[in-house]
């Protein structure tokens, strides 16, 4: 059995290993759930290790990463189960873990991330398996995977020890630690590899001598980013709840879902204030000025970011688990939509831009040079 093969089929045990374990953790102590836990991640990896020992040919995998997605993978149809049970489309497959283990996924916000950890994730996570077992980077994907689950965690994991669920925290919360700690480690490798280009030297300069004005798309994704910063600016107000007019009129009438006292919208509202805004200010800077080499790489994990946050935020504000009241009202859902799908789409634009069309990004020829000099260098040394 061809390796990846084998993790999806791996994943696809989790359906039934669910139905199992809901019967097992039903009223155990909060010890012995996450002992199960911890128990069933590291049966994966083990899994996955035999897999790889049985697979056919030569072929070995030497990315440790590898078996880190293919848990990963088992668990994101973990949580498209999770997801589905508290929507109601079935039942009694993960119930006992959600009264015993994590009971603040009975949340809107709780069921979204389950929903893209179960489909947007997995897909990343089978993507990337295969790369590797293919010899071929997911250096890409990985970025946007990273920016992705980094934020849903950073959102979630406060959330669940500062909103109405907080005095309910039980041990099952630090299953959450490896998807925090994962992430970095790939976001730091991936970002230490050479991103593969063949952009020739005289695109390079014809691209740097552009001026943002005969650059319509970039001007575009400029004024775009003035325009996220100054919402990020007003949705944080809101979600502190400031008096300022503006601040109430676009609470009660666009998006009373900050007032939810789950907590997870106002620290996604948080998150983009503090992390996204200081990128916004530096991908401006990065679209006026050229050899900016970085942009890709973090268009990337802001775009991962973004999909993640504003599919949670979006589904949410919409979902029945979050009470009428704290729903989008029909009166704004027009302005809802337009705000949130900007923030949704155009960071994807964005990442698409910096990928296609590099070579404004790129840096000056003589010193594209100069660092291949000094690495050849480094390397006799």
């Amino acid at each position: 059995m061809a390796m990846a093969t084998g993790v999806f089929a791996l994943s696809l045990t989790a359906i039934p290993v669910t139905y199992l374990l809901n019967a097992l953790l039903e009223n155990r102590e909060e010890g012995e759930v996450l002992a199960v836990g911890y128990g069933m991640l590291a049966s994966v990896a083990l899994m996955s290790y035999l897999i790889v020992r049985l697979s056919r040919g030569s072929q070995k995998v030497s990315d440790p990463f590898f078996y880190v997605f293919a848990v990963f993978a088992f668990t994101s149809v973990v949580d498209i189960v999770l997801a589905m049970e508290l929507d109601g489309i079935i039942d009694n497959f993960m119930a006992s873990y959600l009264k015993e283990g994590e009971p603040y996924l009975n949340t809107a916000h709780g069921t979204m991330i389950n929903y893209w950890d179960g489909s947007g994730h997995y897909c990343m996570y089978l993507m990337m398996v295969t790369a590797i077992v293919w010899g071929q980077s997911y250096r890409e994907v990985g970025l946007y995977w990273a920016g992705s689950i980094l934020n849903s965690m950073i959102v979630f994991m406060p959330g669940n020890v500062s909103g109405k669920y907080g005095s309910n925290v039980k041990g099952s919360y630090f299953l959450n630690v490896p998807y925090v700690l994962f992430p970095v480690l790939v976001a730091i490798k991936c970002v230490r590899q050479s991103p593969q280009t063949d952009v020739e030297s005289r695109d390079v300069v014809a691209a740097h001598k552009k001026s943002i004005w005969k650059r319509p798309l970039d001007l575009f994704f400029v004024l775009f980013l003035f325009c996220a910063i100054l919402i990020s600016f007003l949705r944080m107000a809101v979600a502190l709840k400031s008096p300022a007019s503006i601040a109430v009129y676009y609470l009660n009438n666009v998006e009373p879902y900050f007032q939810d006292p789950v907590l997870y919208p106002m620290i996604q509202a948080l998150v983009y204030w503090f992390y996204f805004v200081p990128y916004f200010v530096c991908a401006i800077y990065g679209f006026f000025k050229p050899g900016c080499t970085w942009m890709s790489d973090w268009a990337l994990l802001s775009a991962g970011a973004s999909a993640q946050g504003q599919f949670s935020h979006i589904g949410a504000s919409l979902h029945s688990r979050t009470p009428y009241i704290y729903r989008v009202p029909s009166d704004g859902l027009s302005a809802f939509w337009l705000i949130n799908m900007a923030l949704l789409l155009v960071p994807q634009l964005i990442a698409w831009r910096c990928l296609t069309w590099p070579e404004f990004f790129e840096a000056k020829p003589s010193e594209r040079r100069d660092g291949k000099a000094s690495l050849e260098q480094q390397k006799d040394k």
